[in-house]
């Protein structure tokens, strides 16, 4: 018989048996997988009603983990009966090379490998997105009627509290909706309520007055469960918990890729150099609070300085005023004393020529010296006016040069802070912007590698059923959760945790556990094959 005949036979052989295996397999795994998400939902606190609707988006959610173990599942397991039943043996006896049996899998992985890729990549995605939307949906149907607008909005997961409005420091129309992941769980009505915050313990003490509780129902949105009333009731809400922020699981890849690229230009546009690319998040912001309150300092000691100047400017306008006025006083009483003065020559005058004589001459003369020495001594009391309001003016100018001075030290020292508050908060945004990125490459490096790992799995499950000889459904399920759950994952989560915190690349952290993986099925490879 040919050998392309044999070979034909062979693949449509195996390619049977392989899916006899895998089919079960896959059901199994994305049974086990379904279920772990719907207990752990249902252990946060969705309920029955509402896990039916999220049925079809739980097993999409599922998928990309099932896949990849039920390919190493079936390998495992097709590659063990024939080792079991000698047929590899046989197979290689009559000439035919191990490699013609394993191409099909490794092929059929491939394709595997690319619809995984769909679905985490795109798929999953949207089915999440959908959830938020029909938990939107579900919210905006139970509140609708009930708030017509909210003034506030306080978020704190896993709670997002609503306020309708506040009278008299008493919040009116509270709406409390409780959230697990992506779901929401509970719903809470009230007509009025107070929030206090208890800073010895970090929680916010929430009180509640004649409300009711309401469950949110995704598959009739027109219907509102409703739960039980109550006149008042109070719960805790502990501040050490995260706030929810958009996650990068919401967008596909090519969303993904987008935002970086968008990430990366804005980078570009930055020509401001970073302070100390080494500090973190945390020390960027306790640094630019600790120069904020130097900043507010200044400016509070800058407004004091700069009311100060205007009192001192006003005074010393005063005192010049006063001076002017003093100066024209003292002109009209020199003008007095020159009056005076000729009223006086004029007296003598007239005493001469014999037409004032005796006491009348003497009181008048007598009434002229009084004018004079009165108007001399108001001269001297406005002399002194005036000498100590130039004495005033001049104190209050060179206060002025000095509040002037002092200004303009504290100008120069807040551009010097503005200068570092700026620079810390590019720095601080620049962080954000480089974390918002490299969270977006762990999302797609963590997805092409969950998608890649099918190939990984059947290198690994081809030699691994061959070694155990064994197509017993239970030592091959007990093969492949041994080495998913104490080997794969362990690595892939380890990768992950070192990709956030920084401490390796991504590409490397996220893709070591699919390169631990094949070499070590190739090197078993190399040893199946030299044997």
């Amino acid at each position: 018989m040919p050998n392309i005949l044999v070979n034909k036979i062979l693949q449509r052989y195996l390619m049977r048996e392989w899916f006899r295996m895998f089919l079960p397999s896959l059901v199994c795994f994305e049974f086990l997988m379904f279920l772990g998400f719907a207990i752990q939902l249902l252990h946060k606190g969705l309920d029955i009603v509402t896990l039916r609707a999220l049925i079809p988006h739980l097993f999409i959610q599922a998928a990309p983990y099932s896949i990849p173990s039920a390919l190493l599942t079936a390998t495992a397991m097709t590659y063990g009966r024939m080792s079991a039943d000698h047929e590899i043996v046989a197979i290689q006896t009559s000439g035919v090379h191990l490699m013609k049996i394993i191409t099909p899998v490794l092929v059929i992985g491939s394709i595997f490998s690319l619809l995984t890729l769909a679905l985490s990549a795109e798929v999953l995605p949207r089915s999440c997105y959908k959830i938020i939307l029909l938990q939107e949906r579900a919210i905006n149907n139970i509140l609708a009627g009930r708030m017509a607008t909210f003034q506030k909005k306080i978020d704190l997961r896993p709670y997002q509290i609503y306020i309708g409005n506040v009278e008299d420091n008493v919040n009116k129309d509270i709406a409390v909706i409780e959230y697990a992941d992506d779901y929401v769980t509970n719903v809470i009505l009230a007509e009025e309520g107070t929030i206090k915050m208890d800073e010895a313990t970090n929680k916010i003490l929430l009180t509640l007055h004649r409300g009711e509780f309401l469950k949110p129902n995704y598959k009739k949105l027109d219907e509102i469960p409703r739960l039980g009333v109550f006149n008042e009731t109070t719960f805790e809400i502990s501040l050490s918990e995260k706030k929810r922020e958009a996650s990068a699981k919401y967008m596909t890849v090519f969303q993904l890729c987008r935002s970086n690229r968008e990430i990366d230009k804005e980078l570009a546009k930055n020509v401001r150099m970073p302070l100390d690319s080494k500090k973190t998040k945390d020390m960027l912001i306790k640094e630019l609070s600790a120069y904020r309150q130097e900043l507010s300092s200044l400016s509070r000691k800058r407004d004091d300085l700069t009311m100060e100047l205007k009192r001192s400017n006003e005074n010393l306008a005063r005192q010049k005023t006063k001076i002017e006025g003093l100066e024209n006083e003292g002109r009209i009483a020199k003008n007095y004393i020159l009056v005076a003065n000729e009223n006086l020559i004029q007296v003598k005058r007239e005493t001469k020529a014999g037409t004032l004589m005796g006491e009348d001459r003497d009181k008048k003369i007598m009434q002229i010296k009084e004018t004079i020495e009165r108007e001399k001594q108001r001269i001297y009391g406005i002399e002194r006016k005036v000498a100590t309001a130039a004495a005033v003016q001049g104190d209050e100018t060179r206060k002025i040069a000095s509040l002037s001075q002092s200004i303009a030290e504290i100008n120069s020292q807040r551009d010097i802070l503005l200068e570092k508050i700026g620079a810390i908060e590019d720095e601080a945004h620049i962080t954000d912007k480089e974390k918002i990125r490299r969270k977006n490459d762990i999302s797609i490096h963590k997805r092409l590698s969950q998608a890649l790992s099918c190939i990984t799995f059947i290198i690994i499950g081809v030699p691994l059923g061959i070694m155990l000889r064994s197509g017993h459904l239970i030592i091959g399920f007990g093969a492949s959760f041994l080495v998913i759950l104490f080997l794969y994952y362990p690595l892939v989560v380890t990768g992950i945790v070192m990709a956030e915190n920084t401490i390796v690349p991504v590409i490397p952290a996220l893709w070591g556990a699919d390169i631990i993986l094949f070499i070590g099925g190739m090197f078993v490879f190399r040893r199946l094959f030299a044997r």
